[in-house]
């Protein structure tokens, strides 16, 4: 294989052996865009027709509120001043709490695939530092030899924590709940088949065409399906829904503490030393009471 067709294959995309992770994330972006196409053009309509006077409805009506949800949340954790990171974190919402509920919607599930938290991870570590080094300047490169230069191997280990912790914050509690759910699904269905057996029932279904013979007679058995919806579904409403909201909360807010940290302070948050009045510029107390 020369080189020519080694370049080739490296560039040419090979859909047809995609994985299905990777298909799960392009169908949420692909989500995105959509939506985002639609309330651009709703919010052009109304605009051309006055709408913005009055209050916002349907689509747009949430459209609004978590644009308003995001900003608040930009404001809060990194300050006024930085209220144009808003339109980050409103894609970086957006994209993570749909991946964490991808399974609800039979597409395979994204943020148990390690790629997917790392890759998020990699963007967040890239825009810590260049924020830092924008408004940091040469200053940015002295934080490696603090306190003194021989602390430099320590440092450059440390300035990689970011996407080591938020990596295998997001990867392990997903997975903790993809192998909580597997096992409650392979204990209901012994269940489900145990007492099926009890009462004498067969757990093979005979008369179906051979090539769906594995799908129907192998575990998870039929059976499960007496047992397995209720908990199951409780389980998946929890990790997707309830805890999907919380780590991309989480994440996010780690990610605005971070940049944040690499930014000047507000000047109405910058401590101002106390400084004591020069006497003469004291008026006397009996001047006062007449």
């Amino acid at each position: 294989m020369n080189l020519s067709e080694k370049l080739k294959e490296m560039l040419v995309f090979d859909w047809a052996h995609i994985d299905a992770p990777l298909f799960s994330s392009l169908l949420i972006m692909l989500v995105l865009v959509i939506l985002g196409v639609i309330v651009g053009i709703k919010a052009k309509l109304a605009i051309k027709k006055e709408g913005y006077k009055h209050a916002p409805r349907g689509i747009l009506f949430w459209a609004d509120a978590y644009y308003d949800y995001v900003t608040k949340f930009a404001v809060q954790n990194m300050g006024r001043k930085h209220m144009i990171w808003g339109g980050f974190f409103f894609t970086l919402f957006a994209y993570l709490f749909i991946a964490f509920n991808a399974s609800l919607f039979g597409i395979p599930s994204l943020i148990d695939w390690l790629w997917a938290p790392l890759s998020l991870a990699i963007i967040t570590f890239v825009l810590i530092h260049a924020v830092a080094i924008k408004y940091q300047h040469w200053s940015y490169f002295k934080r490696y030899i603090d306190p003194i230069p021989i602390f430099l191997p320590v440092n450059l280990i440390t300035m990689w924590s970011p996407i080591i912790s938020t990596t295998m914050r997001m990867f392990g509690n997903c997975l903790a709940g993809t192998v909580l759910i597997t096992l409650i699904q392979w204990a209901t269905s012994n269940l489900s088949a145990s007492i099926f057996s009890s009462f004498g029932v067969s757990l093979q279904i005979t008369g179906i065409p051979a090539n769906w013979n594995s799908f129907f007679n192998s575990f998870p058995y039929w059976t499960g399906t007496l047992l397995s919806p209720i908990p199951m579904g409780v389980l998946n409403l929890y990790f997707s829904l309830f805890s999907g909201f919380i780590q991309t909360t989480v994440f996010a807010s780690l990610t605005a503490l971070w940049i944040a940290q690499e930014m000047p302070p507000e000047e109405d948050n910058v401590y101002v030393p106390f400084e004591r009045v020069p006497t003469d510029l004291l008026v006397p107390q009996g001047e006062i009471t007449k």
